[in-house]
């Protein structure tokens, strides 16, 4: 019998954590079966809900028809329908909302351990819509100044503080779709998020590859980071008890990159092709 020793994180990334999902095409054989805990946040946890839902390909090829006509981030015409110009927030969770359909949600609480996706509490002295201006601004901020920078520390400074939650615990499709939205929060993109009656923002403010989570989990001896972004080779790779997988160039999509035409299917190709890249690494790590 196989022991459940391994955590596995999916860091946010927007479309670009299809990467993910393109590497686990290829290693789910070897990794699932050892899987003892899952951590994500933003994107990283609708690929964790797409995974473990059974319906990757159903939810690829249904966010590919929900973008048709989409060619660019703002569509002024949904206006005059009295609707947000970004149109995806509606393409998001209508995407969640058809994966988890036909046994979807059920497969993903029956999986027997801890799925925890991160969200990211204001500080209370700030409003909302300050909140948002002043966390993602740090966080991006951070990203600028400290571009070796893997977990993200400006934001939590600035009174931001972690909410986890467990997907299991979602009783209905809507509500893990809210959590997921919730862990993605990225305003004007999508709306505030909302979960557990309190508004939420993007997991990342906290920690955009959140395997901290999993600390607690007994069994666990070892952590598979999926990041979705290149980082210096001294950054990533086997660092003790953890390893960190990330692209080896930058990815041909951004990370709100909506559109009709965006490379999705080119994003998942090449995580699937850097899974042979990175499989000596990873086998030799999960053989200690």
């Amino acid at each position: 019998m196989t022991h459940r020793d391994l955590g596995l994180t999916f860091a946010g990334g927007g479309s670009r954590a299809f990467y993910q999902l393109g590497l686990l095409e290829r290693w789910g054989d070897t990794i699932l079966p050892r899987v003892g805990g899952v951590a994500g946040c933003s994107a990283g946890a609708a690929m964790a809900v797409l995974l473990f839902s059974g319906h990757i390909e159903r939810a690829r090829t249904f966010f590919a028809e929900r973008r048709q006509g989409v060619k660019g981030h703002v569509q002024w015409s949904r206006v005059l329908e009295g609707k947000r110009p970004f149109p995806h927030h509606d393409i998001y969770r209508a995407t969640l909302l058809h994966a988890l359909a036909d046994g979807g949600l059920e497969r993903v609480r029956a999986q027997p351990f801890p799925i925890r996706f991160l969200c990211a509490a204001f500080p209370r002295a700030l409003p909302s819509v300050v909140g948002v201006a002043l966390g993602l601004g740090a966080y991006q901020l951070e990203k600028a100044v400290r571009p070796t920078m893997v977990h993200p520390t400006f934001p939590q400074r600035l009174g931001f503080s972690p909410r986890p939650y467990d997907a299991r615990d979602c009783e209905s499709a809507e509500e893990l779709t809210e959590l997921v939205l919730a862990s993605s929060s990225t305003p004007p993109f999508t709306r505030r998020g909302r979960f557990a009656r309190e508004l939420l923002l993007d997991g990342s403010m906290v920690d955009n590859a959140p395997a901290y989570l999993l600390d607690d989990v007994p069994g666990i001896r070892r952590h598979l980071v999926l990041m979705t972004r290149p980082y210096r080779p001294e950054l990533v790779g086997v660092q003790g008890a953890r390893c960190y997988v990330s692209p080896t160039r930058p990815l041909p999509i951004s990370r709100w990159d909506y559109r009709q035409n965006a490379p999705v299917d080119e994003t998942f190709g090449i995580g699937r092709d850097e899974a042979e890249v990175h499989r000596p690494m990873v086998e030799s790590f999960l053989a200690r």
